[in-house]
């Protein structure tokens, strides 16, 4: 009999490739190809997240560190596709490199330093997550407080840039609680429970992001700039009132 994270971590993985598929389309897509290379960063979301999954259901990279049991492939997997996640959400907000930087790396010091956690004990645990929770907030803070004032001025991408937002900022408030109530934190859910959650959780954190993208490519399409959009009101012929 096939054991319930084996069983989960094979789902993921196909459900990650689904996501895999959905940028192929968008990178075959030619309405907006002067954005193809942010577009081609958008598979290391699903992508790599597929292949950490494909080690996991093989169970390869489970180790014990002071007693307690750590998956490097899922933090691994964090540590490289989440800050994409949130720096793309930037990205579509039209925000400054500086921007999308800081917010790439608060996600992924936050991944580290969660991950540091969970495998140490006592007070040295919580001040870990602490210091991640802290990474945590000022990511959460750009994302709703500073994002925004950007995105105001691109109103085509703001739709996406909202859908993304909350994406993005409800399922990251669902980790850190899922961390607290996991083996690492205070053990209130079984190490096979909180594997199955974090599979699911994964796969619509990353698949149903590219597909959202994908569905609203066309908002990436060049906007008219105001001397177009002078010159075609110049040349549309006056109407004569006294007609």
């Amino acid at each position: 009999m096939v054991a319930p994270l084996t069983l989960a971590y094979a789902v993921s993985t196909v459900g990650l490739l689904v996501g895999v598929g959905v940028v192929m389309m968008l990178l075959n897509d030619d309405s907006a190809t002067e954005h193809a290379t942010a577009f081609r960063s958008l598979l290391i979301i699903p992508g790599f997240a597929a292949i950490a999954y494909s080690v996991m259901t093989l169970d390869i990279g489970v180790i014990t560190v002071n007693g307690a049991e750590i998956t490097v492939p899922r933090y691994v997997d964090w540590a490289v596709t989440t800050p994409v996640l949130v720096g793309f959400v930037g990205y579509v907000a039209g925000a400054p490199r500086k921007w999308i930087a800081g917010v790439a790396a608060a996600d992924a010091m936050m991944i580290i330093l969660g991950g540091a956690a969970t495998v140490t004990a006592g007070s040295t645990k919580w001040l870990l997550y602490g210091a991640s929770s802290i990474f945590h907030l000022s990511l959460l803070i750009a994302i709703y407080r500073v994002f925004p004032s950007f995105a105001a001025e691109h109103p085509r991408r703001l739709g996406l840039f909202k859908l993304l937002q909350n994406h993005i900022g409800l399922l990251w408030i669902a980790y850190p609680l899922l961390w607290v109530a996991a083996p690492g934190g205070l053990g209130y859910i079984s190490a096979t429970g909180f594997g199955l959650i974090i599979a699911y959780l994964d796969v619509i954190a990353k698949t149903p992001y590219v597909y959202f993208i994908w569905q609203r490519r066309r908002v990436f399409a060049d906007e008219p700039t105001t001397t177009e959009t002078l010159e075609t009101v110049n040349m549309t012929p006056a109407t004569d009132v006294s007609d």
